[in-house]
């Protein structure tokens, strides 16, 4: 066994094998695998390995993709085939013109990356199946590219090919503990010996927290025991003459998928069962969890009626297994939250279908710092403190029970919450708040109009369209207030902050004490990495701030990337603070009757930054605005918040003053163009292409990513950022939603909402350079439906600014 070697991958399933080859195909072949006894001894052995193009994200459509193709390329190669059926296509179900509308946005977003899915009707379903009945069924959605493989077959042909390529493979060869030099490479200790790396990788199924233990750290992963059966022949599948599509059925919580001549058919019963969350015996190995029919009988019974000749058929296997859940049902893929040189590929819960993605972008990352796909959705930092063990598993059980149910627009599941709160989030309940979540925080939406007023979720426009348009007028044209839970704050201090700062962001960084700035941090690519804002509250103290899910993206950046000598510091304020947003023509004299001070235009203008006391409550406010009207950011310690509100309350009582949430703030930063991280900011473009030009300063010495920069200016752009109006009224377009001009993708859509303050249907996307010019004339698909829209200027509402600069 070697002692020294660039990476170590450990865990010998999808997950390690699909790294372990990527990582050779990018280059690195010093390059090795560990696995605890045999390849794909844990959940992948298992696995009912179904191999669909469906994603509800576009970098999950892409990598998916990706898998297929390499998939095919694999079952071809005449020294090593693979058994995979590809193509048999498979049929997602739905009883619902809701969840129609998911397929039907779903399809449009899968066309931006080249992918094909077909709207069906129930009767073209039961044609194209031979054995359902269209029982409570209007429709699907049909991926012709579904099939399925061979588990085992597939990761020793991975790994196969990466040995060829000159990495390693160690079976049965247990890893007993990792220590972290203080160059930041690693020890990797093990039953047969030490192996110094400079890059750890966990890929470890469902004992991704033994491992996780070994570096200190929890992932938010729990697993679920899983249960499927294996038929005898069914005659209706031997007359098809043809391999029969696979089924996700929303309807009745199954899947089912031909094997052999009878079907393997799986149950997402509601009477589920978590695994493994006290500790998981070391001899569990290729095992199974004792069989429990009892559970998915109520689940059976609907089949049973989806498919009648289930009721007639025998089964003779049934299979019980882990499979791995993270909090959110996405994989975790990519950096391990506060460690360097770690990174984990985990909670593949479709782990066959997906693993070559995974594993393909994770090498990526590995080698290059970034992959071609914004991979946020996968991204480990995504979550923070609050993924807890209990709330992970809480987590897991609701994903669980919702396995084809996707999300709906602003859908937000009640399991686990509250995890996070302020001392408002039930005074703000008590008013009628109607909450969403952002990293765990509740966060107010908006307000109800009364008690038993109820959302009901869609991707139409729904019964919260006039209580939106109402909480924007109230802000228009009076003062509005709402709580910004969450908010990302970091407190830099030292002698060389502000040099050190200039060096990290692309443009000017205002360094005059009292003042606020927006900047943007790029990557070693000359991308787009984050956003914030940064406030010189005092001499050598200075505040950044960015989108409450970027805390531990953002930390990390930063902290690689600090000076070797200690002259600079970062603490994080992040769940001491909490923001209380003034904003409207009258929020001038509110703050001036809650707080004591000039707050004139003369003596505190826009983008200005003090500290004060808003009544008996300690603040620091800053003078900007994510609304486009006269707003105040006033931030405030968690323990004196309900003070702060108090008096803002008392201050507003003469000036109509009206609570406001997220819908509103949405609606009224599309109107001002106003760009959202992971939305409209993203990885895969740079600066110029996101229309962030007058946030570079490209004669600046240097600044991280500058000289990627210039190439990427010299080539010209790849995409161009863009505002639209469409010609709808009965909805928005949503992320995703494929561009077209004369019948042919250009783009996608980023953000969307409705400017109630403009009365138009706005959209923010990236299209080919040649199609951003205002007047352009494009389609946008809104529900599927081809809708007219144009290109407009990004600033709908007061372009000048006059409204903030009052």
């Amino acid at each position: 066994m070697k002692t020294q070697t660039r990476v170590v991958v450990i865990g010998g399933g999808i997950a390690g094998c699909s790294t372990l080859y990527h990582l050779t195909q990018e280059g690195w072949t010093d390059v090795v695998l560990i696995e605890r006894n045999e390849l794909t001894s844990g959940t992948t052995w298992h696995s009912a390995a179904q191999v669909t193009n469906f994603g509800m994200t576009q970098t999950m459509v892409g990598l998916k993709s990706h898998s297929i193709k390499l998939y095919k390329e694999l079952a071809a190669d005449p020294d090593y085939p693979i058994n995979y059926h590809h193509g048999d296509g498979g049929i997602r179900l739905a009883n619902s013109e809701t969840t129609m509308d998911g397929y039907r946005h779903f399809a449009s977003q899968a066309k931006v990356m080249g992918v094909d899915f077909e709207i069906i009707d129930a009767a073209e379903c039961a044609r194209r199946h031979p054995l359902i009945t269209t029982d409570r069924l209007i429709g699907g959605l049909w991926d012709p590219l579904d099939g399925d493989i061979d588990p085992a077959q597939l990761c020793q042909a991975l790994a196969r090919r990466a040995r060829k390529a000159g990495a390693e493979v160690y079976r049965n060869t247990p890893v007993t503990g990792l220590s972290q030099l203080k160059d930041d490479s690693w020890i990797v200790h093990t039953e047969q010996g030490d192996i110094a790396c400079e890059i750890v990788v966990n890929a470890c199924g469902y004992r991704v927290n033994e491992v996780g233990a070994m570096m200190g750290v929890h992932h938010p992963v729990a697993s679920m025991e899983h249960q499927y059966f294996l038929t005898e022949p069914i005659q209706g599948i031997i007359d098809f003459g043809k391999r029969v599509p696979l089924l996700r059925c929303p309807i009745d919580d199954f899947y089912s998928r031909q094997e052999k001549q009878g079907l393997l058919v799986g149950f997402y019963e509601q009477d589920c069962r978590t695994w493994g969350l006290d500790g998981i015996d070391p001899n569990f190995v290729n095992a199974l969890c004792p069989s429990d029919t009892d559970r998915v009988l109520p689940v059976l019974e609907n089949v049973f009626k989806r498919m009648p000749a289930l009721a007639e058929v025998g089964i003779h296997t049934i299979v019980n297994g882990p499979i791995t859940y993270s909090i959110d049902g996405a994989p975790l893929v990519g950096p391990i939250p506060g460690k360097r040189n770690a990174f984990c590929i985990i909670g593949l819960r479709a782990g066959i279908g997906e693993g070559g993605g995974h594993g393909w972008l994770l090498a990526q990352q590995i080698v290059h710092g970034e992959a071609e796909y914004d991979t946020w959705v996968t991204d480990p930092r995504r979550f923070t403190g609050h993924a807890n063990v209990e709330l992970t598993a809480l987590k897991a059980i609701e994903d669980y029970q919702n396995e084809f149910r996707f999300h709906l627009p602003h859908e937000h599941r009640p399991a686990g919450r509250p995890m996070k709160t302020t001392p408002l989030t039930p005074i703000l309940a008590a008013e009628g708040a109607e909450f969403g979540v952002v990293n765990g925080w509740e966060r107010m939406a908006y307000i109800k109009p009364r008690p038993d007023f109820h959302e009901t979720h869609s991707f139409r426009f729904n019964e919260t369209f006039d209580v939106v348009a109402e909480e924007v007028r109230a802000v228009q044209t009076g003062v509005g207030l709402t709580e910004v839970s969450g908010f990302n704050r970091f407190e830099i201090t030292g002698l060389g902050a502000q040099d050190w700062l200039d060096s990290m962001f692309c443009g000017r960084v205002t360094r005059k004490v009292g003042k606020v700035g927006l900047g943007y941090l790029l990557n070693h690519h000359g991308n787009i990495k984050g956003e914030a804002t940064l406030a010189n509250i005092d001499e050598g103290i200075i505040w950044y701030g960015s989108a409450a899910a970027s805390e531990y993206h953002d930390m990390d950046w930063l902290t690689a990337h600090l000076p070797k000598d200690g002259a600079v510091r970062i603490r994080s304020l992040t769940n001491d603070y909490t923001i209380l947003v003034l904003a409207g023509p009258k929020s001038r004299e509110v703050l001036s009757a809650a707080a004591r001070g000039d707050w004139s235009a003369t003596a505190f203008p826009w983008l200005s930054v003090r500290r004060a006391f808003v009544g008996i409550a300690p603040a620091v406010v800053m003078s900007v605005s994510f609304s486009g009207e006269l707003a105040y950011e006033i931030h405030v310690p968690n323990a004196q918040l309900y003070a702060a509100y108090l008096a803002l309350r008392k201050a507003g009582e003469a000036h109509g003053l009206r609570l406001f949430g997220s819908y509103a703030v949405e609606s009224m930063r599309l109107e001002k163009g106003y760009r959202h991280w992971k939305a409209d900011l993203v990885t895969e473009f740079d600066p110029f292409e996101t229309g962030l030009a007058r946030f570079v300063r490209m004669d600046k010495p240097a600044f991280i990513g500058k000289a990627a920069l210039e190439r990427r200016v010299a080539a010209g752009p790849r995409r161009a950022f863009v505002s639209m109006v469409l010609d709808a009224t009965h909805a928005t377009a949503h992320g995703g939603d494929a561009i077209l001009s004369e019948g042919r993708v250009v783009g996608s859509v980023t953000s969307v909402a409705w400017g109630h303050r403009v009365g138009r249907n706005i959209a923010m996307g990236f299209v080919e350079p040649a199609l951003a010019t205002e007047g352009t004339r494009l389609f946008v698909e809104v529900i599927g439906e081809p809708i007219s829209a144009v290109v407009v200027p990004e600033c709908l509402y007061d372009p000048e600014n006059a409204r903030v600069r009052a």
